[in-house]
């Protein structure tokens, strides 16, 4: 798609510029395998849907300049399956979020995440494209164990408004390396992505797509 070519591009720019700016910008980027499962009703039909390994990428750029954002971008695919339906709510985030804290012990960032789906409903002989942005809260937390390499993590981003209860959120633990170019976290836990929606783009559905994810992250 588009949209996910456009996304690979600026992370992949961002990467490239980076080592000229260590002293004053930081990068970080992962990637997670999401198996999911998918519950629930798309326009009044439950086709019975099938799970699925999924894969999200992000990339991150942090600045020292106290007033600005920093900023994320992150794409998910989050397509489903069942018996002839297909329900694809892929999307992009931009994320735009400061720091509040962040020491040795407890990290908290809060923002404004702007989601870009762009998927597509089809139901037998019926395509419907789902090309629509949404606003949503963004809050992410990381509590270190001290000493210890381990830590718990959240991250969640949702909205609530004029029929659309939107909400994604991941809860789990990890583990960091430090190493001698970069520092390595590993982690796995719980997501879950709620998409409620009435006349989105034509769309109507309630759908829960959820499951057990792990991951790997760099850091420099």
């Amino acid at each position: 798609m588009r949209l996910q070519r456009s996304v690979c591009a600026v992370a992949l720019s961002a990467g490239l510029a980076m080592p000229a700016q260590a002293d004053l910008l930081g990068i970080k980027g992962g990637v997670d395998l999401f198996s999911m499962s998918t519950d629930g009703k798309s326009n009044e039909l439950d086709p019975g849907w099938s799970d699925k390994e999924r894969l999200s990428a992000y990339v991150a750029l942090e600045h020292f300049i106290p007033i600005l954002p920093n900023l994320m971008v992150r794409y998910n695919d989050l397509g489903s399956s069942g018996d002839g339906t297909e329900l694809d709510l892929s999307n992009a985030d931009f994320i735009f979020y400061w720091q509040l804290l962040d020491n040795d012990g407890i990290e908290l960032d809060l923002g404004v995440n702007y989601r870009q789906y762009d998927g597509a409903l089809r139901e037998g002989w019926e395509n419907v494209e789902l090309d629509k942005g949404v606003v949503m809260g963004y809050a992410r937390s990381r509590i270190n164990l001290v000493s210890s390499g381990l830590f718990v993590f959240a991250d969640v981003a949702l909205t609530n408004y004029n029929s659309k209860q939107i909400s994604d959120y991941q809860v789990g633990l990890g583990y960091g390396l430090d190493l001698s170019l970069f520092d390595l976290n590993i982690k796995g836990g719980y997501r879950e992505h709620d998409f409620d929606v009435r006349h989105f783009k034509g769309i109507s559905a309630d759908v829960t797509q959820n499951g057990w994810f792990v991951g790997a992250e760099v850091q420099f």
